[in-house]
Order: structure tokens, then sequence, then C-alpha cells
């Protein structure tokens, strides 16, 4: 296996799953302020998000990387817009509400209130739903248009299926359904890329193939 296709799976497939494995461990504060036991981990783990949120964009970008066609080109634009405004979503709703919090903890019941208060309407605010919003509906259109792309290639219909499944499964990536999504793209990705290598002439074929069929 050359370097190339090491650190090719690494990203398509290995990230997803280490994004799924921390998924399993994201708390679900209800109130805001229930973050207080745990608030390191929660801001701990919304900055190693951040790097993961721009790889995954980045997987669905090398795995569309030679695929052309409508879907191919709706696919990259879509992950690019993913890329601009998930992570943002996350930094805000994540960092945001985490230091806030934080600050609370050992305040007065008044200080600690007002920083309540101001956590929950960080996370809750109209710009940082509209950031989660856009970034995942661009997931979505990205991933769907990506297992398009893909129809024809190595892995075929399976490799669609799963890839749909992971794009219509990323509701929120915290808990039950990121476990699911991310589980899913990487099981996409790791049959296409497996297939790929046990088929080389198709593998080098596929982009065309796959343009062919999304056209």
């Amino acid at each position: 296996m050359s370097e190339h296709t090491l650190a090719r799976r690494i990203l398509v497939i290995g990230v997803p799953i280490a994004f799924a494995a921390i998924s399993v461990f994201h708390p679900r504060p209800e109130p805001i302020a229930g973050l207080a036991d745990e608030v390191g981990w929660w801001i701990t783990l919304h900055a190693l998000q951040i790097p993961m949120f721009l790889l995954m964009g980045c997987a669905v970008l090398a795995l569309g990387w030679a695929a052309s066609g409508r879907a191919a080109t709706v696919s990259r634009v879509a992950a690019l817009v993913f890329i601009a405004f998930y992570p943002a979503y996350d930094a805000v709703a994540g960092l945001g509400s985490g230091y806030l919090v934080q600050h609370a903890k050992g305040a007065d019941a008044t200080t600690q209130s007002i920083l309540h208060d101001a956590a929950a309407g960080v996370f809750d605010s109209p710009i940082n739903t509209g950031l989660y919003v856009v970034g995942t509906l661009a997931w979505m259109v990205a991933v769907v248009s990506l297992g398009l792309a893909l129809r024809g290639g190595p892995g075929g219909r399976v490799v669609t299926i799963l890839f749909i499944a992971s794009a219509l499964t990323l509701i929120d990536h915290g808990g039950v359904f990121g476990v699911v999504s991310f589980t899913l793209f990487a099981a996409g990705a790791a049959v296409h890329s497996l297939a790929r290598a046990h088929t080389p002439e198709r593998g080098n074929s596929a982009p065309t193939t796959a343009a062919t069929a999304a056209r």
C-alpha cells in the first residue's frame, strides 16, 4: 500500500470512525447549566471537533475528487459550504456556552444565573441556529451527491446507499445520530476504497463511469 493510499484511507475511513467514537461521549446537557460537572470535557471535545469537521469535509472532497458531472460538482460545492458553516456553529455552541458555564462555577447564585442564561442564549441564538441549519443541509447535499456521483464506480449501489444513509442521519452530531452517521460514512468509504483496490482498472476508469451516470 502506497503512502498516498494509506493517507487517503486514514482521512476517509479513520477520521469518521474516530468521530463516531468520540460522539459516544458527547454530553447532552438539558438545561445547559447541567454542564457544570463536565464542562472541561465539553470544551476539550468541541476544540477537537473543529479540525475534525474540517477533515470530514476534506474526506468528502477526496472521495469525489476524480469524479465529474453534476452530482460531483454539487457535492464539492456543498462540502465547502459545510466546512465554512458547521465548524463555526460547533465552535459557537460548544466553546461559547462552555466557557460561560465554566466561569459560572464558584460564582454567587446571581452571577451563576446570569452566566447560565447567557450560555443558553449563545447556544440557542438565531445566528447559531442559522449556522447549524445551513451546515447540516450542506452535509446532507454533499454526501447524497457524493453517493450519486460514485454509484457507477467501485462498490456501486452499496456505496451510494451507505452515503445517502449517512447524510440523512446527521440530525445532530452528538450522541446516537453522530455515531450512526459517521459510522455509515466510514462504511461507505471503506467499501469504495476496498473495491477500488481490488479492481484497479475499474478504479482508474471509475470517474468517467460515475460521471456518465451522474449526468
